[in-house]
């Protein structure tokens, strides 16, 4: 299904959604469940990333097996809503550590992300800390499309997709494709066997970006590198005063045996002009790991901040 969703149009269906009941039928569950414990639905995780990148882990901390988001698209629509779509709304994991919202896509109503039918990938901006496949994971989507007015909004998709513990040896990618009453959700996923978190840091050390040019922050890990993961796209190059650059997302998992590539890209604005530069890190359980991206004169200090994981806390 997956190799013939790009092209795909939707008829329309009957009014009941039973993916959107399913939705809801899960959050009282949660409520039932894990309220008196972790709080409101709609709290987002407290735990953060780095967690034993400068401290002793526990003993029975160890690499394990997390979840890499690698893409969330909207692959087709029915004809009532048609393209161009101003898309707002939430996209969360949801693990065993917290079961709280760990945020991959979340706009409110006047910041919301045009896509059209040649671009259909939502900008992602997490996972906030690894996803971590212990317990079933459980993928929140909740995602409106604006209108003129707010009683024009519409539900765009509103499902929950759930994934298990494969027990593979190997980690692999894997495509969830969830179609609803107005929309197909196609998540792009990662099982990434005995790994640890990867947190990616950026800044410019000396000179600048090239004046004209845009570029790409991008990372893939060495077991599945036919798949890279966008970490920044920009015309023009978001610096803060002490160099430091915001990346859009910069949390990853990586095998702990494995290697990580992060590579930056600048292509010309008015011509087809393509620069670059990537280097390879070797993954660690736990402390730094820096080295050097050059652009013309752009000089990037890219480090990786390596952690394990905990299975609870």
């Amino acid at each position: 299904m997956a190799e013939n969703v790009e092209a795909m149009k939707l008829e329309p269906k009957d009014p009941t959604d039973w993916l959107a009941e399913q939705a809801k039928d899960y959050r009282e569950f949660w409520d039932l469940l894990w309220a008196g414990s972790f709080g409101k639905w709609e709290d987002i995780t407290l735990i953060q990333p780095m967690l034993y990148t400068d401290e002793k882990p526990p003993q029975d901390v160890y690499p394990i097996r997390t979840l890499q988001v690698f893409s969330v698209k909207v692959a087709a629509i029915t004809e009532e809503l048609g393209w161009p779509l101003h898309v707002f709304g939430i996209v969360a994991a949801r693990d065993s550590l917290d079961h709280n919202r760990n945020i991959i896509f979340g706009r409110q109503r006047d910041n919301c992300q045009t896509i059209d039918s040649e671009n259909r990938y939502l900008t992602l901006t997490g996972p906030t800390r690894a996803v971590v496949v212990v317990d079933p994971v459980f993928f929140e989507v909740d995602l409106r499309v604006k209108g003129r007015t707010e009683s024009e909004d519409r539900a765009l998709s509103y499902l929950v997709v759930n994934c298990r513990e494969s027990g593979c040896r190997e980690s692999y990618m894997f495509k969830r494709v969830e179609t609803s009453k107005l929309s197909t959700v196609e998540l792009t996923l990662g099982d990434m066997a005995e790994s640890v978190e990867a947190t990616i840091s950026v800044r410019v050390v000396d000179g600048e970006w090239p004046e004209g040019f845009g570029g790409l922050i991008s990372a893939r890990t060495a077991s599945i590198s036919d798949i890279e993961i966008k970490l920044l796209a920009f015309d023009k190059l978001p610096v803060a005063a002490d160099g430091t650059i915001q990346l859009s997302r910069r949390v990853l998992s990586v095998e702990a045996d494995g290697m990580l590539r992060v590579s930056v890209m600048a292509n010309g604005l008015e011509d087809q002009t393509v620069e670059g530069d990537s280097k390879a890190f070797k993954a660690r359980e736990a402390s730094r790991s820096t080295r050097m991206l050059q652009v013309r004169s752009c000089k990037l200090e890219v480090t990786i901040a390596w952690s394990l994981v905990p299975a609870m806390v």
